[in-house]
């Protein structure tokens, strides 16, 4: 690769620290580049306007562009340059890092207001849900860094694992161990699979310096007696209410009441926080206000565990007729 002498990195919509370009930097500071971030904040909901953001590549001699949300796709415009490179899951989702950028510590300073380090021990995913991309993405289950290197390379003490689905991986309880002998924070953030929940992972979890909730998913009704099982392992050793947060995967198929709202009311009656996960699909549905309703009123903790859904929509300031739409759909559900 040519030298360039100065480089702009663009986040289209990275809700933390864009791992990629925090080793592009790295790797292209230590080929004496000129680095700058800018970073764009966009949204990833579908419905929100998106104005096309152009941008002035003149006095780069190189751009790169990440987009993590397929929404978000296309709407970066850079003039006057024509050294651009776009990658990212949200427009291209088996774009890769050349294996020695891969490889790279992470540069953190590109964004100096975080105060978290970030990684993956693992890539990939055993299981093949039709509404995820990460087995298409990055395949089957995999090792991929030590515990040490993340920890080491950074200069944060806390730490947010990426992994998404740590819990399936064939030598989880050597890295669980490791994690609870180093005593450091940590989270994993992508959340964890609850159907890979034994005693001993139950244990080990517990005796985590675990930051916030423990993030499972209760996706279909179907799964309520097995997750009710789990949840006890669960509970035996994690003995804190409202420790616990249930993604709620929502779609305009489901069944609101028997299915949509029974979910959210079983967290509520387990002191588990709900967060409803639309798909994208809701946002095109002629009841896209009641889900945005619900989600607004699921997705905020302290609302769930002190307020009834009735009281959140009157208190809401949206207009009468929706209120009314809302409350009709709900009917007498416990969750009033």
């Amino acid at each position: 690769m040519d030298k360039y002498e100065k480089v702009l990195l663009v986040d289209v919509d990275s809700k933390i620290p864009n791992l990629a370009l925090m080793k592009l930097s790295f790797y292209l500071k230590g080929k004496d580049y000129n680095v700058e971030l800018r970073r764009l904040g966009y949204s990833y909901y579908p419905t929100r306007k998106k104005k096309i953001s152009f941008i002035d590549g003149s006095g780069y001699n190189l751009i790169y562009i990440s987009t993590v949300f397929t929404p978000n796709d296309n709407i970066i415009r850079i003039i006057n340059n024509i050294s651009v490179y776009h990658g990212g899951s949200g427009h291209d989702l088996f774009s890769r890092l050349p294996k020695e950028i891969e490889s790279s510590p992470c540069d953190y300073s590109i964004y100096p207001d975080n105060d978290w380090t970030y990684g993956y021990i693992t890539r990939g995913c055993i299981k093949n849900c039709y509404y995820c991309f990460v087995p298409k993405k990055e395949g089957r289950l995999k090792k991929v860094n030590d515990i040490e290197f993340i920890l080491n390379t950074s200069p944060h003490r806390k730490v947010r694992f990426l992994d998404n689905n740590i819990l399936a991986y064939s030598d989880c309880i050597s890295e669980l161990e490791k994690l609870v002998s180093l005593k450091i924070k940590c989270q994993f953030y992508q959340g964890l699979d609850i159907d890979f929940v034994t005693d001993e992972k139950a244990y080990l979890l517990s005796k985590l310096s675990y930051y916030n909730e423990y993030v499972f998913a209760f996706d279909r009704i179907e799964q309520k007696s097995y997750i009710d099982k789990k949840l006890a392992i669960l509970k035996k050793y994690i003995l804190k209410d409202w420790k616990f947060k249930f993604f709620i995967y929502c779609h305009p198929k489901m069944d609101i009441k028997s299915d949509l709202l029974y979910r959210i009311e079983w967290c509520k009656d387990n002191k588990i926080i709900p967060y409803v996960m639309r798909d994208l699909s809701c946002w095109d549905s002629e009841l896209k206000n009641f889900y945005t309703d619900l989600a607004s009123y699921c997705n905020q903790n302290n609302l769930i565990k002190n307020m009834g859904f009735e009281e959140f929509v009157n208190k809401r300031n949206i207009k009468m007729d929706r209120k009314q739409k809302t409350l009709n759909i709900v009917g007498n559900s416990s969750i009033l």
